[in-house]
């Protein structure tokens, strides 16, 4: 196998081999068994629910679009979820900021990547769209000139 493992995996296959020789099995030759021996030993009896649950919860939060997106789909790669992409999509837009996920709702799209395309656009639209706001501003207070370098002396002819 190209495989290397480390550390306390490491021992734990050499030991496994070491076993397997002593009670006169076969080696582990293929791929999918060692998978299967390697997520018995190192993959808790629910992460694999843990990991298709987590895709129906996620939500934005304080996050951008583009690191949601990112998150998203790495959770769908991760739990290999086989679904028809509407169903993705709406998944998707349900986690969505409502702010994003409505404008994009009223939109036309074909696919996922569609959805994901509109919602960087509506996300960028609304940021191009906040007032310029300074740092340096404050409101201005009725009872002071406009000018701070004029007095509230009337002017001299």
């Amino acid at each position: 196998m190209a495989l290397r493992l480390r550390k306390h995996a490491s021992l734990w296959w050499t030991k496994l081999n070491a076993k397997r020789l002593r009670e006169r099995k076969s080696k582990i030759r293929t791929w999918e068994k060692m998978k299967t021996k390697l997520k018995e030993r190192f993959l808790s009896p629910t992460y694999v629910q843990d990991c298709c649950s987590q895709p129906h919860n996620l939500t934005q939060g304080n996050v951008s679009v583009e690191e949601n997106t990112c998150g998203f789909e790495k959770l769908l790669i991760k739990c290999d979820i086989q679904e028809p992409k509407e169903q993705t999509i709406v998944r998707y837009l349900g986690g969505l900021d409502p702010r994003y996920s409505n404008v994009v709702e009223l939109q036309s799209y074909a696919s996922f990547d569609d959805v994901c395309m509109l919602a960087h656009k509506v996300k960028q639209q609304k940021k191009a769209k906040q007032p310029f706001k300074s740092q340096n501003t404050r409101p201005l207070n009725r009872n002071q000139p406009f000018n701070k370098g004029s007095s509230n002396r009337t002017p001299q002819p």
